[in-house]
């Protein structure tokens, strides 16, 4: 058994799981906690880019993620009164390029299969959280929302952009929120268009973006729009349901039903876009991971990649040091860094999720050019081209030592 093996993990969304699979495999015994009563069904679809797919592929997973991508074929860019202005097969804003290893599929099914991956090996407690994290040179003494006191020997926070991991166990100032200045709103909406995975993009102004997405088994639309003031009370469903309406509801083409029926989902998803940026991801005995201690935000389109990969380095390097943390922790922040770096700034020129009308020109002329039967694979690997770059710009612990043996 490794050294400081009791490790919990507080958060079971895609980070969690998958450093505990991790964790698991190379002795440690870890424990998942998790806010929610049950695994949540919501969500928008999200990619696995690059060395992301590898981790899947290392954890046997990959078959059955293949099997449900979302399988989107192309998409349309539509006007204001649903006049396709341009239209694209084999590429989409969200999913990319069709045929790529990439894949693209809803964050639930993500889920779904890092928890079956997982049940076994692995103790879940749902429905509680932390409330305070007190740590020794020796351990950590965790207390619970349902008042349960538990010692473990290291924590992860695994619990999002707005971890409460972080607040508890790293003072004030030590990371910072860099709000990129949009909002993103998600819903579940019926196929009332009828599209068979397909993808459909309203530029419903300067500043707002529209965007119907019907993938195999889901149908989900999607808002973003600039907005420099926002300060998103994410527990207040009903007042962002009202900003949603009041900033859209007066555009073109299908937007009001789509208003109505996102903004009657029990799912209804609305967030700011952020970035959190922090000098040291972790401190004593207390490590952060994916979105709790570098979200690149949605934008980027790569915060799964992320996470999967930041779990699969973080449980490595622990188990090169034989459960040392201090070295291991160290060794993570090292590697992971510059790849962070990386994603963020992607968020930060645009991403997938927002496009500015200059941009948003540019990227129709490429949709046009990639409909030209002798240019269309040209312009595919152009499309693809950014996010495997970044996608796949790190090695993994194990990498290094095969590279020192051959030597």
């Amino acid at each position: 058994m490794q050294r400081n093996s009791r490790v919990l993990i507080v958060g079971a969304g895609v980070a969690g799981p998958t450093l505990a699979f991790w964790l698991a495999h190379h002795g440690f015994r870890p424990t998942v906690v998790e806010r929610s009563r049950e695994l949540r069904a919501g969500g928008q679809a999200i990619d696995v880019h690059g060395r992301a797919v590898d981790v899947l592929e290392k954890m046997g997973l990959l078959e059955a993620a293949n099997a449900r991508r979302t399988g989107i074929r192309g998409m349309d860019f539509v006007d204001g009164r649903g006049r396709v202005l341009a239209r694209t097969e084999g590429f989409s804003l969200t999913g990319g390029v069709a045929g790529s290893r990439d894949i693209e599929l809803m964050r639930a099914d993500l889920a779904t299969l890092l928890l079956d991956a997982t049940r076994e090996s692995v103790e879940y407690i749902y429905g509680d959280r932390p409330t305070a994290i007190e740590q020794t040179d020796t351990e950590v003494t965790v207390t619970f929302g349902s008042g349960e006191v538990r010692e473990f020997d290291l924590v992860v926070g695994a619990d999002g952009a707005r971890s409460a991991t972080r607040s508890m166990a790293f003072p004030p100032g030590s990371w910072r929120l860099h709000r990129l200045g949009r909002y993103i709103a998600i819903g579940k909406i019926t196929n009332f268009l009828d599209y068979d995975r397909w993808e459909t993009f309203h530029a419903a102004g300067q500043d707002r973006r529209v965007c119907y997405f019907a993938g195999a088994g889901s149908t989900r639309a999607m808002f973003t729009r600039t907005d420099p003031t926002l300060d998103v009370d994410e527990h207040d469903g009903q007042s962002l349901r009202a900003r949603l309406r009041t900033h859209f509801q007066h555009d073109g083409w299908e937007t009001r039903r789509l208003l109505d029926e996102v903004t009657a989902d029990d799912d209804f998803y609305f967030d700011d876009l952020r970035q959190v940026h922090m000098d040291s991801w972790h401190r004593g005995r207390v490590v952060l991971v994916g979105d709790a201690g570098y979200c690149a935000s949605p934008a980027s389109g790569l915060g799964t990649t992320l996470a999967m990969v930041g779990a699969y380095v973080l449980a490595g390097e622990l188990a090169a040091a034989e459960g040392d943390a201090g070295p291991a922790f160290t060794r993570y922040g090292d590697r992971m860094r510059p790849f962070v770096e990386d994603c963020q700034e992607r968020a930060r020129q645009g991403g997938n999720l927002y496009i500015s009308r200059p941009r948003f020109w540019l990227q129709m002329q490429q949709i046009r050019l990639s409909n030209v039967p002798l240019l269309r694979g040209v312009m595919s690997r152009l499309a693809a081209g950014s996010k495997e770059r970044i996608g796949t710009g790190i090695t993994f612990p194990e990498e290094d030592l095969r590279t020192a043996d051959a030597a």
